[in-house]
């Protein structure tokens, strides 16, 4: 499935609000995909059962509790990405960032194949 003009550059900015600028990340926008959405989708699930600010942001992004259903990112990437600009969030620790960046960046890359 293709993703709009508008959602990959939201995708892109929610990628670059958690993990950094990313130049590599960034060469691949225009490839953006579902798939790719999935993989931060889950990247997103993985970071906050690591950090406690995140979780409580996503709960209030979705507006459920622990329970998030597949494909929840798409449904709200313009959400996601305006709250997490406005709020600044601020993470537990630099662990948590650190790890989900690494453990999905190439993942997030992947994607676009």
């Amino acid at each position: 499935m293709t993703l709009s003009r508008e959602e990959k550059e939201n995708l892109l900015a929610i990628i670059e609000i958690i993990y950094g600028y990313d130049s590599q990340i960034k060469n691949y926008k225009s490839s953006f995909n579902a798939a790719t959405v999935d993989v931060v989708e889950k990247a997103l699930t993985a970071l906050t059962k690591c950090n406690e600010n995140m979780k409580a942001l996503v709960v209030r992004i979705v507006g459920g509790a622990g329970r998030l259903a597949k494909g929840w990112l798409r449904k709200v990437l313009k959400a996601t990405k305006r709250m997490l600009a406005r709020e600044k969030v601020k993470f537990n620790g630099l662990a948590c960032r650190n790890i989900a960046a690494a453990n999905w960046k190439s993942a997030i890359i992947m994607s676009v194949y």
